[in-house]
């Protein structure tokens, strides 16, 4: 297979709501720094990367999305390299792995697909590539090739695979797909031997995958197609069913295969999840933050902005950010979730958004935000530089904390330090660099009326 005909395409477009209040809407799981330095998105970016052209990896997502994940590919250098596809509303991966196909096959008729989540976490990086490489073998074949980790516990917060008859490159046919079992069932599966955790990666051909979306699910095709070519609105993509690929195309077509998938994995799905990815101490817990603990065993404590000290816990998470707690039993921390759906029937903003939001150049703290005015705190890393955002025809009055700022605006470039001002006038945004070896902090102070 020419290398010029693979393709990466990241799905990019999850909320992560069972990550909540962690991840949020307005800032999801995918853009968050879970193991470590760099977000889910970026890792998954360079994983692809070290497997096609920087110019073959396609991003989909909503609309609402692309500045946060251009912001993300901006701090790396890779706006402009990579290129996005949007969706104008969420329809889960069916459709969105549909538009993203025809957007790569209206260049390459040829193309061989690798579809990655931008969430997972993956290791074994050689034994992940040389598992790829068997699945274009068989994509090549003009079958669909999914991977499937061999269980090592009877999770029940992952779907699962049937793998049947073994065929060429270490692949089986796919009998059947399973969705979250019961603890009972999920042992069972472990004892079997020919069940796997189903990861959500796919690999295929344009054509073949195209022809089976024509076929098995046209409900889907013909309205995405539509929307390819700017034959329908926002309003009518919104009514797409909404549905995973797993079911519109992997349960019904007889080209699904799976390779049975050694690769250390993890969606980090929910907060159980994320209990298991991480090493625990003695005594089974996992702390993050400021965390005090006495009588505690088998728990998950985050802290993101202030002390936590617990006392006699078992089994249970606590999730602190600055403006929500999540506590919860981990065995039905999934359910973080439905608190999401129900804050957001409610209208409440802490359904959807953070009061820190955190970039690859740092973070903004909403401070306060009044009828007529809006104060946020800016941290940007050395080395870094933001824009600021300045919309509505506000004014925006820029007050440097600590540090030196490098502001750039169209007239020209200033420094300054701490205490000193700019003005910005009528919705103008600068640029603001930090070229310092410590963090600049700088508030921003919005008006509707001129200060």
């Amino acid at each position: 297979m020419s290398k010029e005909n693979l393709y990466c395409l990241i799905l990019a477009g999850g909320r992560g709501t069972r990550l909540w209040p962690f991840s949020r809407e307005s800032f999801p799981k995918q853009l968050l720094n879970i193991n470590g330095d760099e977000s889910l998105l970026v890792e998954t970016l360079n994983r692809a990367a070290r497997l096609v052209a920087a110019e073959n990896i396609f991003i989909v997502l909503e609309q609402s999305q692309r500045l946060l994940v251009e912001e993300s590919l901006r701090s790396k250098n890779l706006l402009g390299k990579i290129r996005i596809v949007t969706e104008p509303v969420g329809r889960n991966t069916a459709p969105a792995i549909l538009l993203g196909i025809l957007n790569i096959a209206s260049e390459n008729e040829n193309a061989v697909i690798m579809v990655f989540p931008s969430d997972h976490v993956i290791g074994d990086d050689g034994n992940f590539r040389d598992h790829v490489r068997r699945a274009i073998s068989l994509a090549e074949d003009n079958y669909i090739v999914s991977f499937g980790v061999t269980p090592s516990a009877p999770e029940t917060g992952y779907g699962y695979i049937e793998g049947g008859e073994s065929i060429q490159y270490g692949g089986l046919r796919m009998k059947k797909f399973v969705e979250k079992p019961t603890a009972e069932v999920a042992n069972e599966y472990l004892r079997s031997g020919n069940f796997f955790w189903n990861t959500g990666m796919f690999v295929f051909r344009v054509h073949t995958v195209i022809e089976e979306y024509a076929a098995l699910c046209p409900e889907i095709y013909a309205p995405v197609k539509e929307a390819f070519y700017q034959k329908i609105n926002s309003d009518a993509y919104a009514k797409i069913p909404s549905v995973p690929f797993d079911r519109a195309v992997m349960e019904k077509t007889s080209r699904a295969v799976v390779i049975p998938s050694s690769f250390s994995w993890s969606d980090i799905g929910s907060w159980r999840l994320f209990y298991e990815f991480f090493p625990k101490d003695p005594v089974g817990n996992v702390f993050e933050g400021d965390i005090v603990a006495r009588n505690t065993e088998n728990s998950l404590v985050k802290s993101s902005s202030r002390l936590i000290c617990v006392n006699g816990l078992n089994n249970i998470a606590v999730i602190e950010t600055r403006d929500a707690v999540f506590i919860s039993d981990l065995d039905c921390s999934n359910d973080a979730g439905a608190f999401v759906e129900e804050l957001r029937g409610e209208g409440r903003k802490e359904a959807t958004c953070a009061a820190i939001v955190y970039y690859p150049w740092g973070s903004r703290e909403k401070i306060e935000k009044r009828e007529f005015s809006e104060v946020i705190k800016m941290t940007l890393f050395p080395g870094k530089s933001a824009r600021t955002e300045n919309i509505f025809s506000r004014n925006l009055r820029l007050l440097i904390l600590q540090g030196k700022a490098l502001i750039i605006r169209e007239e020209g470039s200033s420094e300054l330090g701490p205490g000193q001002t700019v003005f910005l006038e009528n919705g103008e945004n600068c640029t603001v660099e930090n070229k310092a070896q410590e963090a600049l902090i700088a508030l921003e102070v919005f008006s509707l009326i001129r200060c």
